[in-house]
């Protein structure tokens, strides 16, 4: 038997239906994390069960498990690590990314947010010195803060430890820089890779008809979210000299505190020019939106927003992201262009925008082969076939 333990997330309702459409449903149980309504994103009717909150109450539950049923894990975060650790179970972990580049928060930080972002977060976050009038409770504040970055040491020391004990690791079949990259950040890591994904709604863009571009204003699509790994501030710095452009941002998850921070600057630097999108939309709402869209611009420095990227390029709309992105290698593997998000106030859009509807019809034949349904329910049918027997 398979173990899915999952995170409320937007993608899981349809990896379930996956697994029913391969005829799997009954070698797999869903485990979601947390309590029922938490979050509006699950709607499935299929048969799953939540495990709140309590850590005692589901170590008992996994230890309850034959050593022989498999283990899958959506979100491999140190919570859920460490519960699985010593377990004698195969392990089998789907990548998204944050899971592995956000945590320990602090020992990646550096890389992932650029300047004008890291130092936000540091002010919010960061430990700080408190001056109190007890001074032996300000020498323990000084104390804690200059131990901090050995704190920081020890949970990346404990989380390479987490990584070693994955068995098999999920995502694209090209993606392997991010393989490389996982490498290059835990040099225990040694899980094999497999391929495979989430449903990226490539079948369900290409399922709608392209809305031509009717309107001397450039619609630009930033980031995917209100979280800080967007970098929102130094995105809007390289599209602010932009002409006839409108900004949209979807913030209709992450940090309150960011998002404030990120609709306060749009509205600064792009006044009535920017839109942010608060609402959360079901799956084919929001694909209409990104249709709606001219250029798609994310500013991440780790992989993000890869669904969004995927449906962008199906509807034939230029896609902007940073070099050092892996993302940026998997699109080129796969055979499809993309352009450099910091190069953006060189570029002509228009000619860009005319120029990516005519690889059209070669970029869909490209995805097709990479992240089609077919080709992804056949990868899902190997792996628990094969690699979760």
């Amino acid at each position: 038997m398979n173990y899915h333990i999952m995170i409320q997330d937007k993608f899981l309702d349809s990896f379930i239906a996956d697994v029913y459409a391969i005829g799997e449903e009954n070698n797999n149980v869903f485990w979601f994390r947390g309590d029922k309504g938490e979050t509006n994103y699950l709607t499935t009717d299929k048969l799953i069960e939540y495990l709140g909150h309590d850590k005692l109450r589901l170590k008992n539950k996994l230890q309850s498990l034959n050593p022989t049923d498999t283990i899958f894990i959506h979100w491999y975060d140190k919570w859920i690590a460490d519960l699985v650790y010593d377990l004698p179970n195969k392990l089998i972990v789907f990548f998204w990314g944050g899971e592995m580049y956000e945590e320990p928060f602090w020992h990646h930080a550096k890389w992932i947010y650029d300047k004008k972002t890291y130092s936000i977060i540091k002010k919010q976050s960061y430990p700080k010195i408190i001056w109190q009038k007890n001074i032996f409770k300000t020498i323990r504040t000084i104390k804690n803060v200059l131990r901090y970055p050995v704190i920081v040491r020890q949970q990346y020391e404990h989380k390479k430890k987490q990584v070693e004990r994955i068995d098999y690791i999920i995502c694209g079949q090209f993606n392997t820089g991010e393989i490389e990259k996982v490498n290059e950040l835990y040099p225990t890591f040694k899980a094999k890779h497999l391929a495979g994904y989430y449903d990226l709604n490539f079948d369900l863009a290409n399922e709608i008809n392209i809305k031509a571009k009717t309107s001397v204003v450039i619609k630009i699509l930033v980031g995917n979210s209100a979280t800080e790994a967007n970098n929102h501030l130094e995105a809007f710095e390289k599209l602010k000299r932009l002409k006839d452009v409108e900004i949209y941002c979807v913030l209709s998850y992450g940090s309150d505190y960011y998002k404030r921070i990120v609709m306060l600057e749009g509205k600064r630097v792009f006044g009535n020019f920017f839109h942010p999108i608060t609402d959360f939309m079901p799956r084919k709402e929001y694909v209409e939106f990104v249709n709606e869209m001219d250029v798609v611009y994310m500013y991440h420095n780790r992989s993000q927003a890869w669904g969004n990227i995927v449906t962008a390029l199906t509807f034939g709309k230029p896609v902007f992201i940073k070099n050092e992105n892996v993302l940026k290698k998997y699109i080129t593997a796969i055979g499809i262009k993309t352009y450099d998000a910091d190069l953006i106030g060189q570029c002509n859009l228009e000619s860009i925008i005319t120029e990516e509807k005519k690889n059209f019809t070669d970029n869909i034949e490209k995805l097709k082969k990479t992240i089609s349904n077919e080709v992804r329910l056949n990868n899902l049918k190997e792996i628990m076939t094969v690699y979760a027997r």
